[in-house]
């Protein structure tokens, strides 16, 4: 990610005068590079992971760290208040979180205000998926009376000045003509009902997560208390932008004071900045370095990346601040050691053993049976190991079964792995039903199946499928052409009969190889034809392939 800061500004939030090589070096150390430098302006990409890192105050806390200015996790004291945001059970289905926090004393300018901005989009366009998950709205708390009521209701019905604009507008109005509608907002146009942000004097904050509203929502200079919300349909997302918009703000001399967000059910208290804490073996961060390092040199290194730790024996229990989102495993915290300790300190050694590389075999037999289907006609394709479940069971004709699914996937055309080839190779030639027949294609591709003994729960194995659509074809010419293809690879197969409803009853059967059974071959369903728009008879096979065929 791209992040734009002034100079001037960042180095006074450093507390500290450097010279841009210096600056540029110490970016480079903390996994940033600075792109160039306009006048004041300096052009900084941040590694998309360090979503903490993408304004000029979570890069200047950073530095801070790193330079020994300020070492540790940062303290941040979140004072009570008597503020509430009230979630309506009616916003469960449409958007149902909503984190909320206020920051008084915030000295700002027209340029810091341009930065917030700017900051704001960065994460929710990254961090929150395009406002998917999470979007962040920057209001005058002054102007705002409490409590905050977050609620839906009908299009028609909701009514303000959005920003950038001076005409009163209806819901469905923003949607179709301003800009951040036209955008935005085909998130929540498929409902009846919108979410809406409201005081209790009916004054509105915003549509999420479309547009806020001109009245409450426009910051300008003179503006010193801020009340920052976050509605998203993934709560810890939701939480944690919360979190790192918040410790942004006290970086600039902000008091934190909390809002009580009251569910239908529950209440919460936020931000929540308490620092979380993990354990992880000083033998395993050792392990992975290849160096050993004692624990004051690894409470070093990770105070300067802004955490704390403590010893007990050979368990280190870190501190880690709520705005490091990215710790989510012990590598994480072995690769903060690294950072800490200095990329430019480590020595290169040449490793105690020399080798020389050759292609696994593995990849030599793949090689060989695309060689051979392309030899028997067939087309080589490539499909997305990720899917859906319509195309995978649905168009197939069959029930579902256990897969790999995406906890929040971007799109609903991708939201779980393949646990087979040939439904892609389908959906293929539905898409190309009109070139001329035959059409003989394959892929040879990985798929991916729920392993419960795997240490991650999931096994990666490689396939072979192949479709053959004609004006007539059988199973007796695919297995002619599969016969072929696995005698010359020296292998014999036997197809046995079995019944499944995605081909037709009594044209299909089970691959055998010496007595496993590794596939299936036959003549697709005339419904699972028409699911995919194919008008042509088709037949086709899928196996796996074992490596021991390399040996």
């Amino acid at each position: 990610m791209i992040v734009d800061v002034r100079v001037s500004d960042l180095l006074d939030l450093i507390g500290r005068k450097l010279t841009l090589e210096e600056l540029e070096e110490n970016l480079f150390l903390l996994k940033c590079e600075l792109e160039r430098v306009d006048d004041d302006i300096a052009t900084i990409e941040v590694n998309p992971d360090r979503v903490d890192m993408l304004s000029t105050e979570g890069i200047a806390r950073a530095l801070r760290g790193f330079l020994e200015i300020e070492m540790g996790a940062p303290k941040y004291r979140v004072r009570p208040s008597k503020w509430q945001a009230i979630v309506d059970s009616s916003v469960a289905k449409v958007r149902p979180y909503l984190a909320c926090g206020i920051v008084r004393g915030v000295k700002l300018t027209s340029d810091l205000i341009a930065e917030y901005m700017q900051f704001q989009e960065r994460l929710t366009s990254t961090y929150g998926r395009n406002r998917k998950k999470a979007s962040i709205g920057l209001y005058a708390l002054d102007l705002i009376k409490p409590p905050i009521y977050y609620r839906t209701a009908s299009p028609d019905s909701i009514r303000f000045i959005p920003l950038e604009s001076k005409e009163v507008m209806t819901a469905k109005q923003i949607l179709r003509i301003h800009p951040k509608g036209q955008e935005f907002g085909s998130i929540i146009e498929g409902y009846s009902k919108y979410p809406v942000l409201i005081d209790a004097e009916d004054q509105v904050l915003s549509l999420p997560p479309v547009i806020n509203s001109n009245g409450l929502g426009r910051i300008v200079d003179t503006t010193r208390n801020l009340f920052v919300e976050v509605t998203g349909t993934h709560k810890p997302t939701t939480i944690h932008a919360l979190n790192i918009m918040i410790a942004a703000l006290a970086e600039r001399g902000g008091q934190i004071t909390a809002v009580e967000t009251v569910y239908p059910q529950s209440v919460e208290r936020l931000p929540n900045l308490s620092p979380l804490q993990r354990s992880v073996s000083l033998t395993y961060i050792n392990k992975i370095l290849g160096y050993q390092l004692d624990v004051s040199t690894v409470a070093h290194c990770l105070a300067r990346m802004r955490m704390n730790c403590t010893a007990r024996g050979d368990n280190l229990r870190v501190v880690i601040p709520r705005y490091r989102v990215d710790i989510l495993h012990d590598i994480d915290i072995v690769e903060d050691v690294a950072i800490g300790y200095g990329f430019d300190r480590f020595e290169p050694t040449l490793p105690s053993t020399m080798t020389i590389g050759r292609e696994l075999p593995i990849t030599t037999l793949r090689r060989t049976i695309r060689d051979l289907m392309v030899g028997l006609g067939y087309q080589e394709i490539w499909t997305y190991v990720l899917t859906n479940t319509r195309t995978l069971f649905e168009k197939m004709n069959c029930q579902p079964n256990k897969i790999v699914e995406i906890s929040n996937p971007k799109s609903t055309e991708y939201h779980v792995t393949r646990d087979r080839l040939l439904p892609g190779l389908l959906s293929f030639l539905g898409e190309n039903s009109a070139q001329e027949l035959p059409q003989r294609v394959f892929e040879a591709g990985d798929v991916v199946i729920v392993n419960s003994k795997a240490e991650t729960q999931t096994e990666t194995i490689p396939h072979l499928a192949a479709v053959l659509v004609d004006s007539r074809v059988d199973i007796t010419k695919m297995k002619t052409e599969l016969f072929s293809f696995l005698q010359n690879l020296g292998l014999t197969a036997e197809v046995t009969p079995i019944t499944n409803s995605s081909f037709i009853v009594g044209r299909v059967g089970a691959l055998q190889i010496a007595g496993r059974r590794v596939g299936i071959i036959g003549e697709v369903h005339p419904v699972v034809l028409a699911n995919f728009g194919i008008e042509a008879p088709c037949a086709g096979f899928e196996l796996e392939i074992s490596a021991k065929w390399a040996s």
